[in-house]
């Protein structure tokens, strides 16, 4: 599917988005839990949530922004689906080094915080049946935020601007995403903000999902079923995840009760990663225009002889 898009400007097909497929999508959950419940039943309290009960509630309250997403990838954008990123082949590695990428950053974090005494370990164990309805729960996660904001907006978004003003636009639109998370503050919010960064550093150069996906899973699962954090304000319940913790010492260090995304840490190793990746991204362009222009020369050559 190559037609053109009903609107021109990608930036306006993205603010559409935003401004009428977003409160539809919202509308669209609002009505299936009143006519599944016979009541709007999503519970913003603090204390932690049964992490099936999660699943429902994150499965209902996003299926009609992808949903929508989808509608006007295929009636305003005129393109297909598959086209916002989906591609598999070549691209296997990157996907593989986003889950690595966040391992290693929350392992490196913790292990910092382990070793200046302000978090420990202190059990653990593993329940099976809350551990693979988490993984459950991460996988649609990942998929649906990475979706929206970098694979309709953030696409849109390289259609009208600068990469690098796309890419911190997405970024501002996921944080605002996580505003309504129990226990945000401004430290999480700003983390938020970078980790959209690092999530769409791929997505700029390659207009490819699954680094995003992978990475986006991999900082979930890791956070919340390996190392028990609390995940961006969210906890779930207890023996869900396989590290039992505390954690001591001032808020902004530890995290506090939103989660290693609350730590003054996650900044400073989200954008470690970030530089390190666009110094890597910006070598493979150099070098793939390098080879084009071999290419091209040996072909005049040829044409010439």
């Amino acid at each position: 599917m190559d037609k053109k898009p009903l609107i021109q400007q990608g930036w306006m097909r993205a603010l559409l988005y935003i401004v009428i497929g977003m409160p539809l999508g919202l509308g669209l959950y609002f009505v299936t839990d009143l006519l599944i419940n016979g009541a709007y039943t999503t519970d913003k309290g603090t204390v932690a949530v049964p992490v099936f009960t999660f699943l429902q509630q994150y499965v209902l309250s996003t299926y009609g922004l992808i949903l929508v997403a989808f509608i006007f990838r295929v009636l305003i954008d005129k393109q297909s689906v598959f086209s916002l990123g989906f591609a598999w082949k070549g691209y296997r590695t990157d996907a593989w080094t986003g889950f690595f990428t966040a391992m290693m950053i929350l392992f490196l974090g913790s292990l910092i915080l382990v070793s200046t005494k302000h978090l420990y370990f202190t059990n653990a164990f593993f329940n099976i049946k809350n551990f693979f309805i988490g993984i459950a729960l991460f996988i649609v996660v990942a998929f649906a935020e990475e979706i929206i904001v970098r694979g309709y907006i953030l696409n849109n978004l390289l259609h009208s601007m600068n990469r690098w003003w796309a890419l911190i636009i997405s970024a501002l639109v996921f944080a605002a995403l996580h505003l309504g998370n129990d226990n945000i503050h401004w430290l999480s919010i700003v983390n938020i903000f970078i980790a959209g960064l690092l999530l769409g550093i791929n997505y700029i150069y390659t207009h490819n999902l699954w680094f995003g996906i992978f990475m986006h899973f991999g900082w979930n699962f890791f956070q919340g079923l390996v190392l028990g954090y609390n995940v961006s304000g969210n906890g779930i319940e207890p023996g869900s995840s396989i590290m039992q913790q505390t954690i001591n010492g001032p808020e902004f260090l530890t995290g506090g009760k939103f989660g290693f995304e609350g730590s003054v840490l996650c900044p400073a190793l989200l954008l470690m990663m970030f530089f390190v990746f666009i110094w890597e991204y910006e070598r493979r362009k150099k070098r793939a225009e390098h080879d084009a222009e071999y290419a091209k020369s040996l072909a005049e050559l040829h044409e010439l002889n």
